[in-house]
């Protein structure tokens, strides 16, 4: 596989804009198909002004099937790329992806497109709930998508374990850092999402502020500097706080984090209040960060003697009792499982097991409990931030933090709690419990109510 590969080369190639693969799982088969869907010179800072994302943007519209890209990608040497990607989508038993192409602003959409039949079932617009993240143009294509894959199966997972009436998604952006003035840009990101028939929010590579300027556009996304409820990273950091305490008091007998020391990688969004939550209740932390600034930040605002910091790549081995992977994904691997020396793994970061599947990420986690670490799959409890989108989706200004606040103490701490005890009596490690329990919900549609009794609809 060469770090060049790119479908989007198929589609400059054959003067497309759009490419999807659709995999059917019950008959183990892919679907292929490439069109043109609109004009380069298409004007999109006039989108939902002179159209909509139901209009039809091109005088010469034109579509290809799988035979014929299959060819197209087989003459540009592509063809075991594409069986690549395949394999992804048939090992997280995801339902495909969505490639579109803005050729004159180089900007590169994957929308990944996780387990679905929630959404499908729920009688409303929104098939598929999950964020909207952006990487940089230049970062090898394969990666960018399985990280994106990675995303969607998550939030499929945590939308059924929050109750809420949605698959998972993912739009991956790759793009240069987008101008909040920059209509023409943003115009063709709010099409995309509409389209995507998701609701969304910003993630990593996108700032809070990006949603505000989206709402011209589009109501499809929340977490907004001036939405009701903020951004969704201080929630998010409110439910892994009270997941870790719920931890230690599994593992030490109480729930106490005086001079605990916790190791924290990242210090953005979610990882910067996780981190007050945790020295305000005497923890002892060693952060790290590739931005010095927010560091600098964190101990301008604290005792510093309560504050260690190592370079990015010394986190994975510093002795410490907790470590809260709070950046990037898959950071956790059979190699630096035998550099731990944690006696919990906990943090707020998506998909910290570096594993495309299910049985992957469940094996990883059985070495982790091998090695005497202690571990859940991060979506069990940072599920406040798509909670948190989905009241500001449904209710907008009359959305308030005290309506989700029951149902994030229930998930993030109290069933939490029932099931740490209940993986203990079965044998079983939390995380292949939990799996057991959602997965039903996941793949039939079937409202997810095991986990969530007690909790009021809006």
């Amino acid at each position: 596989m060469r770090k060049s590969d790119s479908v989007f080369k198929v589609l400059a190639e054959e003067g497309l804009t759009t490419l999807e693969v659709f995999h059917n799982k019950k008959e183990d088969k892919f679907t292929w198909r490439g069109a043109k869907e609109w004009d380069e010179n298409l004007a999109w800072d006039r989108y939902m002004t002179d159209f909509t994302s139901e209009s039809i943007l091109t005088d010469d519209y034109r579509a290809i099937g799988t035979k014929t890209l299959t060819k197209a990608f087989a003459k540009m040497g592509l063809e075991d790329y594409m069986h690549r990607i395949e394999r992804l989508l048939r090992e997280g038993r995801q339902q495909g992806i969505e490639f579109c192409y803005n050729g004159k602003r180089d900007i590169r959409v994957m929308y990944c497109k996780g387990v679905n039949p929630s959404g499908v079932r729920n009688k409303k617009h929104t098939l598929r709930a999950g964020g909207i993240r952006r990487h940089e143009p230049d970062e090898p294509e394969i990666d960018v998508l399985t990280d994106g894959l990675n995303l969607a199966r998550a939030m499929s997972y945590k939308n059924a374990l929050a109750g809420l009436p949605y698959g998972g998604s993912k739009m991956i952006v790759q793009c240069a850092p987008v101008d909040l003035k920059d209509f023409e840009v943003l115009g063709f990101l709010a099409y995309m999402i509409d389209r995507s028939r998701s609701f969304t929010g910003p993630d990593m590579g996108f700032e809070p502020a990006m949603a505000d300027v989206l709402k011209r556009f589009t109501n499809a996304i929340t977490g907004g500097l001036k939405g009701p409820l903020g951004p969704t990273g201080a929630v998010t950091a409110y439910g892994g706080y009270l997941a870790l305490k719920e931890a230690c008091n599994f593992i030490y007998g109480n729930d106490n984090l005086k001079d605990k020391r916790i190791a924290i990688q990242g210090l953005g969004a979610c990882g910067y209040p996780f981190a007050k939550y945790l020295l305000k209740d005497g923890a002892k932390l060693i952060v790290a960060d590739m931005d010095k600034a927010k560091v600098d930040k964190l101990q301008r605002a604290w005792n510093s003697s309560d504050i260690k910091v190592v370079e990015p790549e010394d986190i994975y081995t510093v002795e410490a009792d907790i470590f809260s992977p709070c950046a990037v994904g898959g950071i956790i691997t059979e190699d630096r499982i035998g550099k731990f020396k944690f006696r919990i793994v906990m943090g707020l970061a998506n998909n910290q097991l570096k594993a495309t599947s299910k049985e992957g990420e469940i094996e990883l986690a059985k070495k982790l409990d091998e090695a005497g670490i202690f571990f859940i799959t991060e979506w069990a409890y940072n599920i406040a931030g798509v909670l948190t989108g989905w009241a500001e989706y449904i209710l907008g200004k009359e959305a308030s933090f005290a309506m989700i606040k029951p149902r994030i103490e229930l998930i993030c701490r109290d069933n939490l709690r029932k099931l740490f005890e209940e993986a203990k009596k079965t044998g079983k490690i939390p995380t292949e419990l939990l799996y057991d329990k959602v997965e039903k919900a996941v793949y039939s549609g079937v409202e997810f109510r095991e986990l969530l009794e007690g909790v009021k609809e809006m």
